[in-house]
């Protein structure tokens, strides 16, 4: 009895221990928007000096901001800060798409003016395929949310994040 007891209490705890694990991981499409809405109030009010916070910036675990102006420049990363400074206008997903290209254009759909400033407001859900992080040879589909918005400074930029679908 003591044995089946012992093997039962094994079980359960192995099983709430797993789903634990797995709940942690989960990235819904509302956590990605809801990140890049709070990192797009930061920006609005701390202007550039938030870009420093963006490295350290985490939701969900893992997950993570970035900053790129209307020409596809990065200006701020939160996993790959080697692309700081680089425009990634062209680049493309394993089909060739150029998801990217397609983020900036949807962003640039719409506009707003702010304080005498016309400036490119809008927001996107763009899906794309992406090596994942354990293993750079299987790619699996990535979706991003975006939103154009403008600094204290004048400048217009967008803030993006995304999960894996």
């Amino acid at each position: 009895m003591k044995k089946t007891v012992c093997i039962v209490m094994m079980v359960f705890v192995v099983a709430l221990c797993s789903s634990t694990l797995f709940a942690a991981g989960a990235c819904s499409k509302d956590d990605v928007k809801a990140n890049v809405e709070k990192a797009a109030a930061l920006l609005e009010k701390e202007g550039t000096a938030f870009y420093a916070k963006v490295p350290t910036y985490r939701f969900c675990d893992n997950k993570y901001v970035y900053v790129s102006d209307m020409t596809a420049t990065i200006l701020a990363h939160g996993f790959m800060p080697h692309l700081v400074g680089k425009c990634i206008i062209g680049i493309k997903d394993d089909t060739g798409y150029k998801f990217f290209a397609d983020l900036v254009a949807k962003i640039k759909s719409s506009t707003a003016t702010k304080n005498g400033k016309t400036y490119y407001n809008g927001t996107a859900w763009i899906k794309y395929r992406w090596p994942t992080p354990e293993d750079k040879t299987k790619f699996e589909n990535k979706l991003v949310y975006a939103m154009g918005i403008l600094l204290p400074n004048g400048d217009n930029v967008f803030v993006a994040a995304g999960t894996n679908e």
